[in-house]
């Protein structure tokens, strides 16, 4: 399968959505659906884990879309681009923000190496796509419902984003000046 279709677009989305409202059903019946404040203040709004319910399909969406147009040729491809490739891309981003959920869970302070070691990488690897942003939303919402990582990802993708393009234009520019 070379292509991200239609079907497999709509069956990724209602997984997506399954397993997020699955998580909301439970926390309703196990203690309450949580809320978390802007900037972890409650005297600021709070916004509850069921509103992650309605966007995160919507952005599930938006993000394959994406993968699928630029699989699709609407945008210039380099030639390792495959559906593998990106699947391993999502599962690379998955397991990161699943260990990053795990080890703020648990209050172990090596959060912030991980997040260097990411930005050290954005200099290599354009880290910036959207099967990585999917991968740390999916992988982050568990802990930290779906907007904070939503919010927080697309940031962190723009960041990424500057990071390797900078790095590559220095490159090209030192390399031309040799």
């Amino acid at each position: 399968m070379d292509k991200l279709t239609l079907k497999s677009r709509i069956s990724i989305t209602v997984v997506v959505t399954l397993l997020v409202w699955g998580h909301i059903i439970w926390d309703y019946f196990h203690g309450g659906i949580p809320v978390h404040y802007v900037l972890h203040d409650d005297a600021l709004p709070g916004i509850p884990n069921w509103v992650g319910g309605l966007v995160l399909p919507f952005f599930t969406w938006f993000l394959l879309y994406r993968i699928h147009r630029r699989m699709s040729g609407f945008e210039m491809l380099p030639a390792s681009e495959s559906l593998n490739a990106i699947l391993k891309r999502f599962l690379l981003s998955l397991s990161i923000a699943l260990s990053i959920s795990v080890f703020f869970s648990l209050q172990i302070d090596i959060i912030d190496y991980i997040m260097l070691g990411i930005i050290v990488l954005a200099l290599f690897y354009p880290l910036y796509k959207s099967e990585y942003l999917l991968g740390w939303v999916v992988g982050s919402s568990f802990t930290f419902g779906a907007i904070i990582p939503i919010v927080f990802g697309s940031i962190l993708a723009l960041m990424l984003f500057i990071v390797y393009k900078l790095s590559t234009f220095v490159v090209g520019f030192v390399k031309t000046k040799r």
